[in-house]
C-alpha cells in the first residue's frame, strides 16, 4: 500500500537546488521531489545503521567482487587463447627445427634469464637481434 504524497515547504540554499537539478539524470530521478525523496531515504538508511561503513560495505563489496570476477573471467579466457596460440607455434617450430637436448636446455636457461632481466617483456625484435648477434 503506497502513501499519498503531501507538499511540504523546507528552506534550501539555491546552490543546493542547482546541484540537485544537475544530478537528476545521474540519480535516475524524475523530478527534484523524487531526487530529494531518494536522498532522504538513503540518509535515513544510513542513520538506522549508525555507521556509513556498515551501510555501504556490503553494497561496495558485492560490486567490487562482481567486477573482479568479470575481469578474472576475461583474463582467463585471453590467457587460454594465448596458450593455444603459443602451443601451435611451439609445435610448428619443433617440427621444422632439429634441436638437441643440450641446446634446448641452454635455450631454456637463456630465455628465463632474459625474461627476468627485462621484467617479463621480450619482443620479437629483441629475439631477432639476439639471434643475429
Amino acid at each position: 500500500m503506497s502513501e499519498n504524497k503531501k507538499k511540504y515547504a523546507y528552506w534550501m540554499k539555491p546552490s543546493m537546488v542547482e546541484e540537485i537539478t544537475e544530478m537528476l539524470d545521474t540519480a535516475n530521478a524524475t523530478s527534484k521531489s523524487d531526487f530529494v525523496c531518494q536522498a532522504v531515504r538513503f540518509y535515513i538508511g544510513y542513520l538506522h545503521q549508525k555507521k556509513c561503513i556498515d551501510y555501504l560495505s556490503p553494497i561496495l563489496a558485492q560490486t567490487i567482487k562482481s567486477e573482479i570476477e568479470s575481469v578474472e573471467k576475461n583474463i582467463s579466457e585471453m590467457l587460454f587463447k594465448l596458450a593455444v596460440e603459443q602451443a601451435k607455434l611451439s609445435n610448428v617450430v619443433a617440427a621444422t627445427n632439429q634441436i638437441d637436448k643440450v641446446s634446448l636446455s641452454a635455450l631454456n636457461n637463456l630465455c628465463a634469464e632474459e625474461v627476468a632481466r627485462n621484467n617479463d617483456i621480450i619482443t620479437f625484435e629483441d629475439a631477432y637481434k639476439f639471434q643475429r648477434s
